[in-house]
Order: C-alpha cells, then structure tokens, then sequence
C-alpha cells in the first residue's frame, strides 16, 4: 500500500467507513457492500472535502460479485496470506484485484505481481470454465470431480464471466480481453442447457461438489 493509499484509509477510518468492505483501485474507491461499510453519502460528501480527486464507485453488480466470492473464499484464504494475481490487464485480473484488495483489511493478505514461492495463486477461472470441464469429463466417460490446486484460490468460481464484462464495461477501466468465443462441444451443451434450466451451472457445479463430499 503506498503513501496515497494509506491516506485514503486514514481518513475513510476517521469518518466512520468500514475500510474493509471498500476497496481502492487506480485512484478510486469501489464499494464492496454499502451496508456493512457504512459509506453513505454524507460521508462521501464529507470524504471529497478532504480527497477531492479520489471517485466513489457504487455498482450493485458489483456488491453482487463481492457477495458471492466472499462466500466462496472464505475457506480457501488464511490471514496474512500471500497471494500472486497477473498483471494482465484482462477483466479477471482487475478484478480479482479490486476483490482482494480489501482482504488487506479483513485478513492482512500480501497481494504481489510477481510469482514467488509460498505464494498462491489466484485463479481467474470462472463458472463457465468449471462447467465446461464437467460437461468435458462427462462427454468423454471420466470420472467427474474437482482438480483443485493446493497453491491457488478460486475467488471467481461461481462468477459468470459475462458478469465480468458487464461490469468492467460500466466502468472506464482499460483493459485486454483475452478470452475467445468457445465453440467446443461442451460449451454448446450448457449453451443449450441454459435454455431449459435456470442456473444450470451452478446446478452443475453444486452437483460435483456433492460427488466429491461423497467419494461417488
């Protein structure tokens, strides 16, 4: 956290604002859930007579993501951690930034750009990844089951990356959109399947995590 950084917290602190539950990103601040923060507008008001050039972003996608992924994280992160995420510029990364950024507050993690050892890694595979792999292991006769790596977290597991997209474009983040159009047989099944089931991969995520709880 550099000298800016720290001001931002100082004084976020001094007003009443949960710091923990905001995270900072390129000189602007992103609300990660706006009732525990406590960041109202008044105290935003009272915040830029201090930081005048610093932006308060409130985006309910955005707090939808955040709630998930806390959820999901909670196991998979320990206080003090060190976790590495790649400057890419891709939509994941930032974000898997913006996420965890505020995990300095709740849990005291290290985020680094550069991989070192006794780090971990933060994933940036998403729902649509998870649900392809099944639907592929499913197709081709393989046991199904979660191939976790002990050296990485996966924050965006339950995100949509259409989500990701939706909100990056909202914002005036640059970015580098490495992802293609899928055209493989599994991703045309849950394309399908998405038509007739709602949620369906989450339903089908669910379903693995049961199989491997289980040993099936």
């Amino acid at each position: 956290m550099n000298d800016k950084e720290r001001k931002i917290i100082k004084q976020l602190n001094k007003i009443g604002v949960d710091t923990r539950y905001i995270s900072i990103y390129m000189d602007t601040i992103y609300i990660n859930n706006l009732k525990f923060s406590k960041f109202s507008r008044k105290k935003e008001a009272e915040f830029h007579t201090y930081c005048p050039d610093i932006k308060v972003v409130r985006s309910k996608l955005l707090q939808k993501i955040c709630i998930k992924v806390s959820r999901t994280i909670k196991n998979q992160i320990k206080p003090r951690d060190t976790i590495y995420i790649e400057d890419d510029r891709t939509p994941e990364n930032i974000l898997l930034y913006i996420l965890l950024e505020a995990y300095r507050r709740k849990y005291g993690i290290t985020i680094i750009r550069t991989k070192t050892t006794d780090t971990k890694t933060a994933s940036t595979k998403c729902i649509n990844d998870f649900a392809t792999e099944y639907i592929d292991l499913m197709t081709t006769a393989s046991k199904i089951h979660n191939d976790f790596d002990e050296d990485m977290i996966y924050p965006l597991m339950h995100i949509d990356y259409q989500w990701i997209k939706e909100w990056i474009d909202s914002t005036s983040i640059d970015y580098i959109e490495k992802r293609t159009k899928q055209k493989q047989t599994s991703h045309q099944i849950i394309e399908f399947l998405e038509t007739k089931i709602p949620n369906v991969q989450e339903s089908i995520i669910k379903s693995v995590e049961y199989l491997d709880e289980k040993h099936i």
